[in-house]
């Protein structure tokens, strides 16, 4: 029988441990991530827990990894201000590509050298580590201290490398199961998925909002209860046609949190972003007859903030109890350490590609360069890719193994290097009404 208390209890322990570690980040400058993954790790390998509770805990924690990942990148996009995306996306984009395919060739040829696979098998590899967790990125940025223009850069890029490392090591399957594919095939794939799940997301945001506008008499006070449940059938209907529910939940909060901050100042006779996207969003408004000044961003925003919160601690959990590995051999773990070590080596030489938003305050600077360094955290993202070459019946001596120790060594290489590193300086001053903050 399922020990349901129990399960209750520890349920309730992680969430208040998660708490508790962002609580105090900037005393003990460690995030809940890691310890919450080995809390997971240590809950299969050790036994801490009865196998039926295990069992449950199982069952629930994939359901609530989907709510993770669906209300974290809808919080993401309803805080960042579409004013701030045009300022950084440039250079955002530029930087998450050099990165990630520096990364995934240097990965690749790595695990060539130690593992000694077939050679798209190692760019699989290394593109299914080639970017940051989607979900610790936001946890970061919402513990530690940065400019808002480094805060919106590195959301966008968690977004962003969500797509590329499942995309990417996807297409290379197909390749090594087929043995036909044209390179044109992958560059399309890439961007009917971007596109198409951007494109998705502002429609689903414009005809929520039309339709909580056309509800208001019938449905105030409960608005924000209403839209956790588009928040879901954006993310399920995203899946479920073949976008990327990431990209697709990013753009759904961005056009909201936008729309109703547009139309807030609007309606208090102030300006929050002259210039040609606020006109543009301003002519959509008055095309769609669309009046959200009874809609509250900061209730929505707070409650979601909470929801993702609670989800998070989850996330992490899950990720420990999907590790696994069958053989821990020192060649094994020597090779899935220098992965890591690379990956911070990568991010490491690409800084200078952000130099413009870093601070120029010495020690602000540092902090902020060794935050974005050792945001080297892979998450859900590359934990599929594990598992992919199997669901096609590829056996890979040690890839699963490899896969889920530099998942492991990422966290630990991460949390070391922002204790180390990272020394908060003085809290900066609040924004004033009507800027924005990611």
């Amino acid at each position: 029988m399922i020990n349901a208390d129990l399960a209750l209890l520890l349920l309730a322990a992680i969430a208040f441990t998660g708490f508790v570690l962002d609580a105090m980040f900037e005393k003990v400058r460690v995030s809940s991530i890691l310890p919450l993954m080995l809390l997971g790790v240590a809950l299969v390998h050790f036994g801490l827990v009865p196998p039926d509770t295990l069992a449950l805990l199982d069952s629930v924690i994939p359901f609530v990894v989907a709510l993770t990942i669906a209300f974290i990148l809808f919080s993401v996009g309803l805080e960042i201000r579409v004013t701030d995306l045009a300022r950084v996306v440039g250079r955002a984009t530029g930087f998450t590509f050099a990165v990630q395919t520096a990364t995934g060739i240097a990965l690749a040829l790595l695990a060539y050298a130690a593992f000694h696979w077939e050679l798209l098998i190692c760019f699989v590899f290394g593109f299914g580590l080639s970017g940051p967790s989607s979900v610790a990125v936001p946890i970061l940025v919402r513990t530690a201290r940065m400019s808002s223009d480094l805060k919106t850069t590195l959301l966008f890029e968690s977004v962003l490398s969500d797509v590329l490392q499942l995309i990417v090591p996807l297409t290379l399957v197909g390749l090594v199961v087929s043995g036909n594919l044209h390179p044109e095939a992958l560059t399309e794939s890439l961007l009917l998925t971007i596109f198409g799940s951007a494109a998705a997301g502002i429609v689903l945001g414009l005809a929520w909002l039309l339709v909580l506008d056309r509800l208001r008499d019938f449905a105030s006070g409960y608005y924000w209860t209403l839209t956790i449940t588009m928040v879901l059938a954006t993310y399920g209907i995203a899946d479920l046609i073949g976008l990327s529910a990431a990209i697709t939940i990013f753009v759904f909060g961005l056009t909201i949190g936008n729309a109703l901050l547009f139309d807030a100042a609007r309606q208090a006779g102030t300006s929050v972003a002259p210039g040609l996207l606020a006109r543009s969003v301003e002519r959509l408004r008055r095309a769609m007859g669309l009046s959200t000044s009874t809609l509250h961003v900061d209730q929505i925003q707070q409650v979601h903030k909470e929801v993702a919160f609670f989800a998070s601690s989850f996330f992490f959990v899950y990720l420990g109890i999907l590790f696994q590995t069958t053989t821990l051999g020192p060649g094994l773990l020597a090779a899935t350490i220098a992965v890591a070590i690379a990956m911070l080596a990568v991010r490491f030489v690409a800084l200078p590609l952000l130099g413009p938003f870093f601070s120029t305050a010495p020690e602000a600077r540092r902090s902020e360069r060794a935050l974005v360094a050792f945001n080297i955290s892979r998450g859900l993202a590359a934990a599929v890719i594990a598992t992919i070459p199997l669901s096609y019946g590829l056996v890979i001596p040690g890839f699963l193994d490899a896969m889920f120790l530099s998942i492991l060594f990422s966290t630990v290489v991460s949390t070391v290097g922002i204790f180390v590193y990272y020394h908060p300086g003085p809290a900066p001053p609040a924004a004033a009404p009507g800027e924005a903050g990611a």
